[in-house]
């Protein structure tokens, strides 16, 4: 690092006052600070920063330099040394004009190698992380959750002694017992109890079979007889702020603890968030139709992960997963953060393989029946990228993750993100044929965001980066986005002119007449479910359910969910085996005659 841009470091503290969360400052005239592990510690548990030795924070942040240089930088490469695991990070001596600094960038760890303490103390006793310009000392349990990222313990394999394999539902057993053997053919011909033992349903002990943790949750008939924290409160408040009471002084619309095995838990948290969300009208392909305000799929997908991939240690049986209904967002929080090298960046991106802490419990929940034609999870790892691909189709703003290692939470504003005034604008631009990414990516650029490969896959589902790449140089060569930089570092930000013509529209808002756009924006004014779709994309010619996909713009959860109601009303019939990737759909006889 340069004179120069240390220079311009430290005039923008200056500006703020004090240090930040990237940069930390000390006058270091008398040696090394005796807290100085602790920034870093906390920079290297966090996302890294700059340590800069040398200037006086009381002072406006004057350089007042060092006395040994030198030496100040071989105590303080020894220092980094020093901690468990060690830190390599770049020195320099910086000459100010006269007086020296040290300047370090302490690199953030992989996950997986924190925490970062001082070698010569507990992980305990000195491990810290950055939070705003400060250090904060990890609390045991954020310990605790981090050592485990190094070498996992599996909660969900442990014995629920108390319990007994009477405490099975004996129902949802043989179901999924029956979907185990249709699906893999490894445990054709073996017994029940030997199957329910090879995954870890059951485990033998000197007292006899007794259910884990994994199996209870999944298959229990009331499995907070033994664990009565390992559930979800529900919360509906009346105002955006929770210590806001409604208008009549109440502090909650309603609150509730939803029990039960893991399905039951699902479908009834589901169904009480239902009593207390609305309908609206959304663009899906050529058609509107009626969604609730979060669509349902996207609900699933973000309550079972928070309940599969929650912490199930002994230190965090006492704490929920808990839901919170705000009027303008909902809140899904459950204890532990991220698990595995993974950061919120590269969630659902697929640039690291998914982990789990809970990979017992992830396997049975792929073969443990929600409802007719649904398990609970796929357990490929691509929840989130269908929870953003989802809300992009819905016009929806992107998802919000946020990871404080001791709990991970996901909030989802009720905000249309493809509102009518950015659906004005867009109408007055050549967006003819655009994707509903593309169009999403827009609607971001106009707010003033600026894209990059990965905000645009983060915002869109888009999984593959050469396929994000392609979308967004097509908003480039159409003259909507302007890029800057080469290869991995190229922004994308609204180009000028429509800059202008987005303030204009802004302006302008529902009073000017809106433009039919492209078919992906049209649509019929009267409301359509997601039934009355699927059907008007059907003929009398089998097609295929990515065919219907493509057609009417819907998520391939919600085809999948109408051709079933469709198919046991009659309506529409299969031509090939229920089960095969490859059957084709189309109306039943009495349907096409007609």
């Amino acid at each position: 690092m340069d004179r120069d841009t240390v220079g311009r470091i430290l005039a923008d503290l200056a500006r703020l006052g004090r240090d930040n969360y990237r940069v930390e400052v000390k006058k270091a005239r008398g040696g090394m600070p005796t807290t100085l592990h602790e920034t870093i510690s906390a920079f290297a548990n966090a996302d890294g920063g700059t340590i800069i030795l040398g200037i006086d924070e009381k002072a406006s942040f004057e350089v007042t330099g060092l006395l040994d240089p030198d030496g100040a930088r071989d105590r303080f490469v020894g220092l980094c040394r020093s901690m468990e695991p060690a830190i390599a990070a770049p020195v320099d001596i910086v000459d100010m004009g006269g007086p020296k600094v040290l300047v370090a960038e302490i690199p953030e760890l992989p996950r997986e190698h924190r925490p970062c303490h001082l070698a010569t103390m507990a992980p305990w006793d000195s491990s810290f992380v950055r939070m705003s310009d400060g250090d904060r000392k990890l609390s045991a349990y954020e310990v605790q959750i981090l050592l485990e990222n190094r070498k996992p313990v599996r909660h969900d394999t442990s014995v629920v002694a108390e319990a007994s394999e009477a405490d099975l539902d004996r129902p949802r057993v043989d179901a999924y017992l029956a979907r185990v053997r249709e699906q893999r053919g490894v445990f054709t011909g073996r017994a029940d109890d030997e199957i329910l033992r090879l995954l870890n349903v059951l485990r033998d002990t000197s007292d006899g079979p007794r259910p884990t943790l994994a199996g209870l949750l999944a298959f229990g008939r009331y499995p907070q007889q033994h664990l009565p924290q390992l559930n979800v409160t529900v919360t509906v408040f009346p105002t955006p702020d929770p210590t806001k009471p409604g208008p009549r002084g109440e502090r909650f619309l309603d609150s509730r603890s939803i029990d039960g095995s893991i399905p039951l838990i699902v479908q009834d948290t589901i169904a009480l968030l239902k009593r207390h969300m609305k309908q609206r009208s959304i663009i899906a392909g050529i058609f509107r139709i009626e969604e609730w305000e979060y669509p349902e799929e996207v609900l699933r997908e973000v309550l079972v992960n928070a309940i599969a991939h929650r912490d199930y240690s002994s230190s965090a049986q006492g704490a929920q997963v808990q839901v919170e209904l705000y009027p303008d967002r909902l809140l899904v929080r459950n204890p532990g953060g991220l698990f595995g090298p993974l950061n919120i960046a590269e969630l659902g991106l697929g640039t690291i393989p998914a982990s789990s802490r809970n990979l017992v419990l992830l396997k049975i929940l792929e073969d443990t029946p929600l409802e007719p034609g649904h398990t609970v999870c796929e357990n490929r790892g691509t929840g989130i990228a269908q929870v953003r691909a989802t809300l992009s189709n819905a016009g929806m703003e992107p998802a919000r993750f946020e990871d404080n290692i001791a709990t991970f939470a996901v909030t989802i504003p009720n905000h249309a993100l493809l509102d009518e005034p950015t659906i004005s604008w867009l109408s007055t631009m050549n967006v003819n044929a655009l994707t509903r990414g593309q169009l999403t990516a827009l609607a971001l650029a106009r707010r003033g965001e600026i894209l990059t490969n990965v905000s645009y896959r983060q915002a869109t589902g888009v999984a593959d980066s050469r396929t994000a790449t392609a979308h967004l140089r097509e908003l480039c060569d159409r003259g909507l986005l302007v890029r800057q930089g080469e290869r991995g570092q190229s922004t994308y930000r609204l180009a000028s002119g429509r800059l202008a013509s987005s303030r204009l529209a802004s302006s302008e808002g529902r009073s000017k007449p809106r433009q039919e756009i492209v078919p992906a924006l049209a649509h019929e004014r009267t409301p359509r479910t997601h039934r009355d779709v699927v059907l008007a994309s059907l003929s009398a010619e089998p097609t295929s359910r990515r065919e219907i996909v493509d057609q009417t713009g819907l998520t391939d959860v919600q085809v999948r969910n109408a051709l079933g109601s469709l198919r046991r009303a009659l309506l529409v019939e299969i031509v090939g085996p229920a089960t095969s990737k490859n059957a084709l759909w189309r109306l039943s006889e009495g349907q096409s005659a007609s």
